[in-house]
């Protein structure tokens, strides 16, 4: 009997990283800029029935290209005895950006959620593992402004789909399968100590678990004292 488990991961996740299809809207917007742009500078302005044409044309593009982006399937979970890695197995530049080896000792839960692709996992991550960091925002506006400007040329930076959730710390995987089959393939390789739920709704799945409060701030350093000015009276230090 195989240990080994693969499946198909849905969605931009596995891919691209968290916001991408956000950019198709911005896209659309200014490409029917400049489309109007053109058309005004070089026979100035489209007639009503064809500039409606064009942009109509934009718009269902734009919505073809996000739908397929939406649905498209890739093989990015794999599991055995020893743990789980999330990403495709291809060999990278720079695979700590692309790929995520879970074992099974920093798991402590996995929680599933059917839906009508497959099933949501969550991987609920054991409180003895060190804090994983997300992106900051600024890296991340970053990111997804170099490829509004370059969408081919510009790097993808670190998919969604190996990007934790800091509360609680976990990863949300959307796969292929269904829960009543993935649910008992997870149980015969997992540990015992490694319990696998079945949700009935997102909801659920977000009132499953406790809210873990956010990391207290670090405390301020104490301030330097400030220099005494000439002739300014120190109390104690005088007789």
């Amino acid at each position: 009997m195989d240990d080994s488990l693969a499946y198909l991961v849905r969605g931009p996740a596995s891919r691209y990283p968290s916001g991408y299809l956000w950019l198709f809207p911005a896209w659309f917007i200014l490409l029917s800029a400049t489309v109007a742009l053109v058309s005004f500078v070089v026979s100035g302005g489209l007639p009503l029935w064809l500039y409606a044409t064009e942009i109509g044309g934009l718009f269902l593009a734009t919505c073809i290209a996000a739908g397929v982006l939406l649905t498209t399937r890739r093989l990015a979970f794999w599991a055995d005895r020893q743990g789980v890695l999330l990403g495709s197995r291809r060999h990278y530049k720079h695979p700590q950006l692309r790929q995520v080896y879970l074992p099974w000792s920093d798991v402590a839960q996995v929680r599933l959620v059917p839906r009508r692709y497959g099933v949501v996992a969550e991987l609920l991550l054991s409180p003895a593992v060190p804090p994983v960091y997300r992106p900051s925002l600024r890296n991340q506006a970053a990111l997804l402004l170099g490829a509004l400007i370059m969408p081919i040329g510009f790097g993808r930076g670190r998919p969604a789909l190996t990007t934790p959730r800091l509360r609680p710390p976990a990863y949300r995987v959307r796969i292929c399968e269904t829960a009543d089959a993935l649910g008992p393939a997870l149980h015969d390789i997992a540990p015992e100590n490694v319990s696998i739920r079945v949700l009935g709704s997102m909801a659920a799945l977000r009132l499953a678990g406790p809210r873990l409060p956010r990391p207290p701030r670090p405390p301020r350093p104490p301030r330097p004292p400030r220099p005494r000015r000439l002739g300014q009276y120190v109390p104690g230090r005088l007789p």
